[in-house]
């Protein structure tokens, strides 16, 4: 028998343990600089209270529960709910064309679509019933990706363009929120979208206030900070980068990664298409740059890069720069989308009205992904083509008052338009 401890050993030994349970929980959920625990995951599976059934989210997570319902988001191009039990479900951001497919016990009473929502009641019969919509475009289309909108009407005129250009969804690199009430615009621009938005979270879209609603609002009403999605061979994985990370492979973010095979290991599976906001090295020459914009953080960028290089990613598309720009970075093809505002092109046009008056002045540009069978995706750049009135958020009218004199004839016009058209 050993020597019994004694209290002070006792209490060391504790602690110890306790350091390394803490240490373990740290790696397991992570930190995130500026301090912050990272937060926990969305719950993918849900209970009405009150009328006893029970939702599993497959691409998709719970919104809200209402009287007689239970709404959910999807942030996939195919989600599937699994229920169990007497039911009335929401499901939005799921496209027009996309079509039911049911399986498993029970009966579907009524499923209605209203732009993007689907309504379904039914009752899965003492079983699982699984409901499944799927797109007849899943193995050639066409999607755009770009970042730092905002949440007024340059991302309602960004939907509309994605709509033009003939896109059947858009992947949103970030920064929804850069004003009071963004995340309430967001909520209404979103579910009144000509096409579903699939969204990683930027910077600005982390907690805002001390305001509860606001601490967690992008995971609980726009989508989840980490996923992944398949569609026609192609899987598109969303990582966060909004903040730095510690450890850099804690959290959602290092558990979803080493979830992630290599490509060559990855059947049915021809291309990886990750998408996040800040970059893994800012492709701007540094004497054009007044910070670094990258996730740069005591080498968090070079393990992400390794990381991503390892599975076989051969294409990463970012936000945060609010240039477009398009660069090999060490063996990723590293697209920079984050003209979401057009806010250079009204730079450019030094105040004058006539400016708008041809598209061909107006140069930001948006990113379109092109998906064909067999094939990697292959991209190109199209303009955003923002027409004035899309510019009429206080921030940007903020910053133009920064330079006296300059933008005065358009600050006076935006106001005429904005007014009228509030």
């Amino acid at each position: 028998m050993g020597t019994p401890f004694s209290r002070r050993e006792f209490l060391g030994y504790l602690a110890l343990v306790g350091a390394g349970v803490g240490a373990n929980a740290l790696a397991m959920r992570g930190m995130r600089i500026p301090l912050a625990l990272e937060p926990r995951r969305v719950p993918h599976v849900a209970h009405h209270p009150d009328r006893g059934f029970t939702v599993h989210g497959n691409g998709a997570f719970p919104l809200a529960i209402h009287e007689d319902a239970y709404a959910w988001r999807a942030f996939a191009p195919e989600p599937v709910l699994r229920i169990e039990g007497d039911f009335k479900v929401t499901l939005d951001n799921v496209h027009r064309l996309a079509t039911l497919d049911v399986s498993g016990s029970g009966i579907i009473s009524e499923e209605k679509a209203t732009g993007l929502l689907r309504t379904v009641t039914g009752n899965s019969a003492k079983g699982t019933l699984t409901l499944r919509w799927r797109v007849p475009f899943a193995q050639s289309y066409r999607f755009v990706a770009i970042g730092d909108t905002g949440g007024d009407r340059e991302l309602a005129w960004t939907l509309q363009r994605a709509k033009q250009l003939g896109a059947q969804f858009l992947l949103h690199l970030g920064d929804l929120y850069y004003q009071p009430n963004d995340d309430l615009n967001v909520a209404r621009i979103l579910s009144s979208a000509p096409l579903p938005t699939y969204a990683t979270i930027g910077n600005h879209d982390l907690p805002h206030s001390f305001d509860g609603k606001l601490s967690n609002w992008f995971e609980t009403s726009v989508g989840p900070r980490n996923a992944s999605f398949s569609l026609g061979g192609v899987q598109f994985i969303n990582l966060d980068t909004a903040a730095d990370t510690i450890p850099w492979s804690g959290g959602a973010r290092g558990a979803l990664l080493r979830q992630i095979p290599s490509l060559a290991n990855n059947p049915g599976i021809r291309d990886y298409v990750v998408f996040t906001h800040r970059p893994v090295t800012d492709l701007r020459q540094s004497k054009k740059r007044p910070t670094d914009h990258s996730i740069k953080n005591w080498g968090e960028d070079a393990w992400l890069h390794r990381e991503l290089l390892r599975r076989g990613v051969d294409t990463v598309l970012n936000g945060h720069i609010h240039e477009s720009l398009e660069k090999d970075d060490r063996g990723l093809r590293t697209f920079i989308a984050g003209e979401g505002l057009a806010h250079l092109d009204v730079m450019l046009n030094s105040g004058a009205l006539d400016w708008y008056d041809s598209r061909d002045n107006r140069r930001a540009q948006i990113l379109i992904g092109e998906v064909a069978p067999g094939t990697p995706v292959d991209y190109h750049w199209d303009t955003l083509d923002m027409p004035l009135k899309a510019h009429c958020n206080q921030r940007l009218r903020e910053d133009m008052k920064k330079i006296p004199g300059h933008f005065d004839k358009l600050l006076e016009h935006l106001k005429t338009i904005c007014d009228n058209n509030s």
